[in-house]
């Protein structure tokens, strides 16, 4: 079976940042993994998270900060990074001046309730 994604849906947000969902939940009505391509706008930075999900993200352009364990990982344009589940984690655009635009893997499905935000 094969199943083409002409588009994908777009995960409302009010922090700039762009998630274009083309598998799972809210496009594709599959809970057993998405797939989103995001755009982070100069200087984004999300809350902490604690997710109920792996979630495996590939950046195409700029430079994507993960903070998690007491790390601070870079993640560049072409590299790829895997944070598991249950790790406390905070994602940001590393840069003020461009965009980040990389690509989401969830496994299972991100959906808000597997994501409880971190004050």
């Amino acid at each position: 079976m094969i199943h083409k994604v002409a588009h994908g849906t777009i995960f409302p947000r009010e922090d700039g940042k762009i998630i274009d969902e083309h598998f799972g939940v809210l496009n594709t009505q599959q809970d057993d993994f998405s797939l989103a391509h995001m755009m982070a706008p100069p200087a984004w930075r999300e809350p902490a998270q604690l997710a109920q999900f792996d979630e495996v993200v590939i950046v195409v352009q700029g430079t994507l900060l993960v903070e998690a364990d007491g790390q601070r990982v870079e993640v560049q344009s072409g590299e790829s990074a895997l944070i598991g589940k249950g790790t406390l984690v905070t994602y940001s655009n590393a840069s003020q001046e461009q965009r980040c635009e990389y690509w989401s893997l969830c496994m299972p499905a991100f959906r808000p309730e597997r994501t409880a935000m971190q004050a």
